[in-house]
């Protein structure tokens, strides 16, 4: 890259008035930092033309390619100098970029930090942290010239943070490159691998491309005006990712190949997927409407997997020209068009970083590691009922979807229909997944659920619904009645109401482990019910929240029903002696000809001992049922 091959990429993407100001900033840029010397070898100004080559390549604002210009320049110049020549909001996006230092340190405590720089400057002005991309890009490209352990660092930097945050930033013009650059670095054997399969199998990709072009133009002839087709292969990093998920050998990768068609219109996308999938066979599975449902960085686009003559799955885009602009530049092309300040879309836009940045006040280890969870980590999206997509880290539960929708759904959240069934708050989700939550105004945050979520976003509202229900009137309980029989109102408990007692239900007999739910009964005492008990769920306002208690020290009545025969009360004392408890008291009736009843006064030393009592007594034969008195 050169002056002239820059000079001719904005001539492309830019206006005539913008290419003054660009001979400007190359003019200064050269004075300061053209006999500055890189570790790479060249000179700074050298690095800096192709980082404003890359920048116009993405078609940034002309304000972000002159930042990356004059990257590094106040270093040899006076801020005074810089603001007379180019103006403030220069000036600020120099300075911007000057506060993000490296992130990869053997101390926690300097990488925690540098980490919130990087995360404070892009909040302030998103644009900052283009220049910085570029930079590391160009970093990639010259890097032969650094020792292996810089190579590993800057790589191990790059795929942490800068690759994420491009990820997160919509700019895959950007994303790609640097993550196939640094797995080069950090896995040269599978890179080599992948590369040279790549192009082994070049002339079979090319000519399946080829096929699925011909088939797309042949079914979308008058029926669907095709602005522009384009064949394309997955790019490197992607690849070596289905490889590591999958466990499958290279050369049985099925779509590495894919298609990218341009239609006008919304409802050409949906047209010409119509007739794909009317007269082309189509893979199951592989459909995903990411228009109707876009992603959290806003990509739009129709996917499809189509099997070709020869059986391999070929990957077909369908997008409006909007729709792939946004792809391929994400926040990048956002200046064209519209002002930062003004812009509520772009306020949505960034609002996971903002989320992320509220834990402020927490220490540096703790704001690290929930920081690498909610950006860097991977991600799910589950949907609402309405079909608004959120997304959360893997390993997300119930509660933290909740208090993504809300503070105060989160707050007296007490389970969720999930794909039409019901869940306890402590499910966790997978991707796809469709998520009601249920509600009850007498639910209240509880500290527990700190340890729960997984979401810095449901942490820090739990924290902040603690203190200010800790305000409010203790609850009062005299008015719940204790029950009269010893064996009751031992195995659960409300954590909402300390002195109530809570019974099992009759009607589903939950067991201890299973996800119950609690309800206040005519009798003022709490109902423990399983879950997905049918009576429960017809009562949802009345829920409370209830648990398992974890310790007993009490004697506890325990009841099997079993088709009656010879030697079960022998069966099942010895089921219950090998998980070491103590038997109090064993009996046994009938119930009918073919139905007996044992009983068992136990003393559990815990939950997961009581727990494994109910599996070795499920595998005595004959079993159709156990509850607790």
């Amino acid at each position: 890259m050169s002056v002239e091959s820059f000079l001719e990429v904005c001539k492309r993407q830019y206006e005539p008035q913008h290419l003054s100001v660009f001979n400007a900033a190359l003019a200064f840029s050269q004075k300061h930092l053209g006999e500055v010397k890189r570790l790479a070898g060249d000179s700074f100004f050298e690095h800096n033309v192709r980082a404003g080559e890359i920048l116009a390549d993405s078609k940034v604002s002309p304000e972000v390619v002159v930042a990356g210009l004059l990257h590094g320049i106040l270093k040899y110049s006076s801020e005074k100098e810089v603001l007379n020549i180019f103006g403030k909001e220069i000036l600020l996006l120099l300075k911007g970029e000057e506060e993000i230092k490296a992130v990869k340190s053997k101390n926690p405590l300097l990488e925690a930090e540098a980490l919130r720089r990087i995360l404070l400057a892009t909040l302030r002005d998103v644009r900052v942290i283009f220049v910085k991309l570029a930079a590391k890009l160009d970093n990639l490209r010259t890097i032969p010239a650094l020792t292996q352990e810089d190579q590993r660092r800057i790589a191990e930097e790059v795929m942490e943070v800068y690759a994420p945050l491009a990820n997160r930033l919509g700019l895959e013009k950007i994303k790609n490159p640097l993550e196939d650059l640094a797995l080069q670095i950090l896995n040269p054997e599978k890179y080599r691998e992948i590369t040279e399969f790549l192009e082994e199998s070049r002339e079979q990709r090319e000519a399946l491309i080829k096929e699925m072009i011909q088939s797309v133009k042949e079914l979308a002839a008058g029926k669907v005006e095709i602005i522009k087709i384009k064949g394309r292969s997955k790019h490197i990093y992607s690849i070596y990712k289905k490889l590591v998920q999958r466990c499958v050998p290279l050369a049985e990768q099925y779509d590495l190949s894919g298609i990218r068609v341009i239609v006008p219109e919304v409802n050409d996308c949906y047209t010409l997927l119509g007739l794909l999938h009317e007269k082309l066979e189509s893979a199951e599975g592989r459909l995903k409407d990411y228009i109707a449902n876009p992603k959290p960085n806003f990509y739009r686009s129709l996917h499809t997997g189509i099997l070709s003559s020869s059986g391999k799955i070929v990957e077909i885009q369908i997008r409006t020209p909007e729709m792939d602009e946004l792809a391929e530049e994400g926040l990048a092309a956002h200046w064209r068009y519209k002002k930062l300040n003004s812009d509520e879309l772009f306020e949505k836009k960034i609002a996971w970083l903002k989320g992320v940045l509220d834990m402020q006040k927490e220490e540096n280890h703790e704001f690290l590691e929930m920081a690498k969870v909610d950006v860097f980590g991977d991600n799910i999206y589950c949907y609402t009922p309405k079909g608004d997509v959120k997304e959360l880290p893997k390993g997300a539960n119930i509660l933290d979807f909740a208090y993504m929708i809300h503070e105060e759904v989160g707050n007296h959240a007490v389970g969720a229909h999930v794909n039409g069934k019901f869940v306890s708050l402590k499910q966790q989700l997978s991707s796809g997944d469709v998520v009601e939550i249920l509600t009850n105004k007498g639910q209240r945050p509880r500290r527990d659920w700190l340890k729960l979520v997984k979401s810095a976003n449901a942490r820090n509202k739990i924290r902040k619904s603690l203190k200010e229900f800790d305000k409010l009137p203790a609850l009062h309980f005299k008015q719940l009645k204790p029950v009269v029989t010893e064996e009751q109102g031992i195995l659960a408990e409300a954590p909402d109401y300390v002195r109530a007692v809570c019974v099992l239900a009759k009607c589903c007999n939950p067991l201890p482990g299973e996800d119950i739910a609690g309800l206040i009964t005519k009798r003022r005492v709490i109902s423990v019910h399983r879950a997905d008990c049918r009576a429960a769920l017809k009562e949802q306002e009345r829920w409370v929240a209830v648990q398992w208690k974890n310790g007993f020290n009490q004697k506890i009545r325990f009841y099997a029903v079993a088709e009656e025969r010879s030697g079960l009360l022998a069966d099942l004392l010895n089921a219950i002696a090998n998980t070491g408890f103590e038997v109090k008291e064993a009996k046994a009736k009938l119930l009918d000809i073919t139905l007996a009843q044992c009983s068992f006064l136990v003393i559990p030393k815990d939950l997961e001992h009581l727990k494994e009592l109910i599996r070795r007594a499920q595998k005595v034969r004959g079993i159709k049922k156990m509850y607790f008195g």
